[in-house]
């Protein structure tokens, strides 16, 4: 599939992914946008399945409505093995004024323990994206395959290079910034006691 039709595979998900949880949250696109910041009329195009949200819109979303990040844009998965290829898998970009950071969502695990999201994450040369906290015990895991990366919490980050693995608190600020030239590794996201 083409990137102009995964990212319109992308948006018909989250509009209705979006609206169905917003739904059962007994929320308005009035109350949903003072929670996340997100103006109501990016909301309203949303749920109509138009625009382009940034990774920040996204976790914004995620956050405000209590649910794990690729709740808002994966469909349901019911069976026992799945193959994702290269050039599949969930896309969402950060469009800030910095070089973006692409995440790829390869798989999530759901277990009596919580949920965890699995990632790849490549991030430009010059590429910087600050982190929002997300749910209490929310834990980020990074594992780098090339360049190096500094990762973690903002206020102790790490320089990465390949091979290298990182666990920190993901309910705290934490950033991703590319050293030396562009950055790809796993990302993995752990929600406690978090499920669909």
């Amino acid at each position: 599939m083409d990137y102009y039709n995964r990212m319109k595979a992308f948006g018909k998900t989250l509009a209705a992914n979006l609206r169905r949880v917003r739904s059962e949250r007994g929320y308005s696109l009035a109350a949903l946008a003072d929670r996340s910041g997100v103006a109501k009329a990016t909301l309203a195009n949303l749920e109509q399945g138009r625009g382009n949200p940034t990774i920040e819109t996204v976790w914004s979303l995620a956050i405000a409505l209590g649910v794990a990040f690729s709740d808002l844009f994966e469909q349901a998965d019911l069976v026992d093995t799945r193959l994702v290829r290269a050039d599949e898998g969930s896309h969402v970009l950060s469009h800030t004024d910095a070089p973006p950071l692409d995440l790829r969502l390869v798989d999530r695990i759901e277990s009596p323990s919580g949920l965890t999201e699995i990632f790849e994450m490549t991030l430009a040369a010059g590429g910087e994206q600050q982190g929002k906290p997300h749910g209490d015990g929310v834990v980020e895991r990074m594992f780098v395959y090339s360049g190096r990366v500094l990762a973690g919490p903002v206020d102790d980050p790490v320089e990465l290079g390949p091979g290298d693995f990182l666990r920190y608190p993901g309910d705290r600020p934490h950033i991703y910034k590319a050293v030396d030239g562009p950055c790809r590794g796993m990302l993995i996201v752990g929600y406690p006691s978090m499920r669909r």
